[in-house]
């Protein structure tokens, strides 16, 4: 956590590179099905919400950026639909059922107790929901990434995308992993 809290100018300015508009444009459409337009949306461990702010205007939905780091909250934009908690994956202070969708984009291997996450993340999305979660390939160009996070203390478990998928079905997440470009690939299923 701490890289977070000392490194979240550096993170929240040049690391999410990977989200141009196509790949944006690309998750909402994925979600799409999901979240109506006004419906709400959740973002876990989004830090300095540079995926959050551009599926807000694509779905035209309302979201919440939740993030263990203040910090990296912080830096997220001030906007009228767009609302920052702090707290953990692990226990998510939502009610059940608050969102259509949630994403969790570059954070999931950095949480702990990954099957209580997902029971969180089912939780608080309503029945008939979506999941969508990018993860690195730890497989492709970002390996270098990988050791550069185990080195540094994060729990970092990657997953490659069989195995992300296979998690998530044991998890009574049924879904399908794909490509979004030459080193993220995406999980999408519903609740």
């Amino acid at each position: 956590m701490g890289l977070f809290n000392w490194g979240a100018p550096f993170i929240a300015r040049f690391l999410g590179g990977h989200w141009r508009r196509p790949e944006a444009e690309q998750l909402a459409r994925l979600l799409r099905p999901f979240v109506p337009s006004g419906g709400r949306l959740l973002d876990v461990g989004g830090g300095a919400g540079v995926v959050t702010v551009q599926l807000m205007g694509a779905l035209g939905a309302e979201a919440t950026i939740l993030d263990r780091s203040p910090e990296m909250l912080a830096r997220a934009p001030d906007h009228p639909r767009l609302h920052k908690v702090v707290g953990g994956a692990a226990g998510l202070p939502f009610a059940s059922g608050s969102f259509d969708a949630v994403v969790v984009s570059d954070a999931f291997h950095h949480f702990g107790d990954l099957p209580q996450v997902v029971r969180e993340l089912r939780r608080v999305v309503r029945p008939g929901g979506g999941i969508a979660i990018s993860e690195v390939d730890p497989s492709g160009r970002r390996r270098l990434l990988v050791l550069v996070e185990r080195i540094l203390g994060e729990p970092a478990h990657f997953f490659a995308p069989a195995e992300l998928c296979r998690f998530m079905a044991l998890q009574g997440v049924s879904g399908r992993c794909f490509k979004l470009n030459s080193t993220i690939y995406l999980f999408v299923g519903e609740v």
